[in-house]
């Protein structure tokens, strides 16, 4: 947090400046009408209380604020709110209830749960699609408990969703993951998902599941059979993907408690990003860009 401790103060003490911020990211676009397209044709309107301009664009004659098309626009929380709850989501270790938030933010649950969620929706849109090369990884995990195991208790209800399989396929060297639902793990599931998502030559590594067995074709692949105790043979292993499961499954575990088939891929989608953004510099300011795309600036 003390990375962005001077922000966060800021933000407490002068709302008025969350506007400044997020002005600051389109001060190099050039701005068009987002309902008839017309560039630089548009004069500030009016500001409101809060400090948001609506432009009138001498086009068409249509109005819209800076906000508009992203997130913020018509929510009745403040954008305050939503900044200090990206600077908290940034620093947590691995995930942010909507329970803690609603305690640092002061707001009702419920408004603390949609805001998250909001936020994981449009990572969803957001995530990359190149394909991974150099050394790849690849292997599948369950998540979710069947109905027909037995309740422990009541208090577990809210967990009895019905069991799904995800493939996971990391490339190690930069950090890029796709996480992505399969209904089976036979070859002809698991085949098209890898040719999508990695580059023909790349070297992948899975454990000895026979279904993976297809992938030599187009793939230097290479597998470690761990029922015979061999996880590693040098750079031949699974242990990133393996890794992954475990980080994915404690959050769930451990901070958010559980969560349901329905909002599954929102969640893995925040995951993604997060691995994927580990090592940049300035995560807050990378988080907003994604999450701040007005409809009317273009380059």
């Amino acid at each position: 947090m003390r990375d962005y401790q001077k922000i966060m103060r800021k933000l407490i003490s002068h709302p008025s400046c969350a506007i400044e911020i997020i002005r600051s990211m389109t001060k190099r676009y050039r701005k068009c009408c987002p309902k008839c397209g017309t560039v630089t044709c548009s004069e500030i309107h009016h500001t409101d209380r809060r400090g948001i301009k609506t432009y009138r664009c001498q086009h068409c004659h249509k109005t819209f604020t800076e906000l508009y098309g992203t997130i913020f626009y018509k929510s009745k929380i403040p954008l305050s709110y939503w900044l200090r709850a990206i600077i908290y989501w940034v620093n947590s270790t691995g995930g942010l209830s909507a329970a803690e938030l609603s305690r640092n933010l002061g707001i009702s649950h419920i408004s603390a749960w949609k805001m998250m969620m909001k936020i994981r929706e449009t990572m969803v849109g957001g995530l990359s699609n190149d394909l991974l090369s150099g050394l790849v990884e690849g292997d599948e995990a369950w998540f979710g408990k069947n109905k027909s195991e037995p309740k422990e208790s009541n208090q577990f209800k809210f967990k009895t969703d019905n069991q799904e399989i995800i493939l996971g396929i990391v490339e190690r060297g930069r950090r890029k993951l796709r996480l992505m639902t399969i209904p089976d793990v036979k070859e002809n599931t698991l085949y098209p998902h890898i040719q999508n998502n990695v580059e023909p030559g790349s070297k992948f590594f899975t454990d000895s599941r026979i279904t993976y067995s297809i992938t030599s074709i187009k793939y230097h692949h290479q597998v470690t059979n761990h029922s015979k105790g061999e996880f590693a043979r040098e750079e031949v292993h699974s242990n990133t993907i393996e890794q992954i499961w475990g980080d994915i499954k404690g959050i769930i575990r451990t901070i958010h408690h559980g969560i349901t088939k329905k909002y599954r891929k929102l969640y893995l989608a925040q995951y993604i990003f997060r691995y994927e953004n580990k090592k940049s510099s300035n995560l807050f300011f990378k988080t907003l860009c994604q999450l701040f795309s007005p409809m009317y600036c273009i380059i």
